[in-house]
């Protein structure tokens, strides 16, 4: 008698809403492959593996994410195909929910282990710090003023060599905001709108304009994009006490790993 098969919650037909962390990656893998299919570059999925290449010359936007965990995976045929995938020259980042192997042996650098938080819908933003203005990024302008404040204040060399610069993202199921204050602008959010949950990303404020409250009404108009669902962010160590106090709960930590360019 075949032995009966016990869900474990990552099969490739399995509804993307069957937990939260599912619904992330999966929600992860369609904004990658949207970014880079729509800005002129390159996305293949297996049902293990999504990769997305918009030939971009910042560090994150050039990702590979495991769809499965290791233990149900060949993850070192998963590495195989990524680097398969990119060519030599790219950079690229290898994102997994879960603790993976150690990858140096392909040439990748461990990146780190980024907490991934998670908030339930509901609640209210508190008002907007005195002086600030929120703005939907709608045109040109708008959007350079988003990408020029992301890559200062992500301390990110100037390149306009990135997806998150090209008008042609913003139709879609994205939505980008810039902050502005003193006639400039000084942070940054946003939101990828997936099936049943909101991917917060994007958040950035200009270091003379930090610890002002400004980063995190910016948090708040991604998070509440669509506010009668879930909402979930990649933080940061120092940005956790932040996102918690808006009612976001720490959940778990996710690995990285980066592998630069074989030559340039």
């Amino acid at each position: 008698m075949a032995e009966e098969h016990l869900t474990h919650g990552w099969e490739p037909e399995l509804d993307i809403g069957d937990s939260l962390l599912r619904g992330f990656v999966l929600a992860m893998a369609e904004r990658n492959a949207f970014l880079a299919e729509r800005t002129g570059g390159r996305a293949a999925r297996w049902d293990d593996l999504a990769v997305a290449d918009p030939a971009s010359l910042v560090k994150f936007e050039n990702a590979a994410l495991l769809l499965q965990p290791p233990a149900y995976v060949d993850v070192a045929d998963a590495v195989r195909r990524t680097a398969d995938f990119y060519p030599p020259e790219r950079h690229h980042v290898f994102l997994s929910a879960w603790p993976t192997p150690d990858l140096s042996w392909a040439g990748m650098e461990l990146t780190g282990h980024p907490p991934f938080m998670v908030r339930s819908p509901g609640g209210a933003p508190p008002q907007l710090p005195e002086g600030l203005r929120v703005v939907p990024v709608t045109d040109r302008a708008e959007l350079a003023d988003f990408v020029d404040t992301l890559l200062i204040g992500f301390s990110t060399p100037q390149t306009r060599t990135t997806p998150m610069g090209d008008r042609r993202i913003l139709d879609g199921p994205i939505r980008l905001f810039v902050g502005y204050a003193d006639g400039r602008p000084v942070a940054t959010s946003g939101a990828w709108l997936g099936p049943g949950i909101v991917v917060v990303d994007w958040v950035a404020t200009l270091p003379a304009y930090r610890r002002r409250g400004i980063g995190t009404a910016l948090t708040w108009a991604a998070t509440m994009t669509s506010p009668g669902n879930p909402a979930a962010l990649i933080a940061s160590d120092e940005g956790q006490p932040i996102y918690e106090a808006m009612g976001y709960l720490r959940m778990m930590r996710l690995t990285i790993w980066h592998r630069p360019p074989l030559y340039k």
